[in-house]
């Protein structure tokens, strides 16, 4: 199930208050898949001024322009062990000239840790109750983080 970009949304926001916690932490790595430099984007979301969430979002060039946006939910003090994360990829797709998001396994090149929490399978994303939470927060971050906006709309 693939969604399409840009999205208008048809119903009222499950996060109004959302926003980025200043500016996000790009930094350049280099791909294990083909060995040329990406850029990873960190950026911490609020929702009415309270940490909510972080997203972490690789921005390749292996198909044309992909952000692969990893969503970490959870309580963000030490100790915390309730994190659940969810993982999509926007990029090109056949047959339109647009961009679209599809859920996937989430955080899959990442190793296991307290951080990630559970990583949710393309499959049990799709049927967790956060998952418009998920969809909302991408949207946030693909709209509002400038490197990762001008990385898929190319602006």
């Amino acid at each position: 199930m693939a969604r399409w970009w840009p999205r208008r949304r048809a119903s009222t926001p499950v996060l109004p208050g959302l926003e980025l916690d200043g500016d996000s932490d790009v930094r350049e790595q280099t791909c294990d898949r083909c060995g040329r430099p990406y850029l990873l984007v960190t950026s911490y979301l609020l929702v009415n001024g309270s940490a909510h969430c972080v997203t972490k979002t690789a921005l390749h060039d292996h198909d044309g322009p992909e952000a692969w946006v990893d969503v970490v939910f959870g309580t963000f003090v030490e100790g915390a062990v309730d994190h659940v994360t969810f993982g999509c990829r926007v990029g090109p797709v056949d047959g339109s000239r647009d961009p679209a998001a599809t859920a996937v396994d989430a955080a899959a090149p990442y190793g296991q840790s307290e951080f990630w929490g559970r990583k949710l399978s393309r499959a049990d994303a799709l049927a967790h109750p956060r998952i418009r939470e998920f969809w909302e927060v991408v949207d946030h971050v693909l709209l509002h983080e400038p490197a990762v906006e001008h990385h898929v709309y190319h602006r």
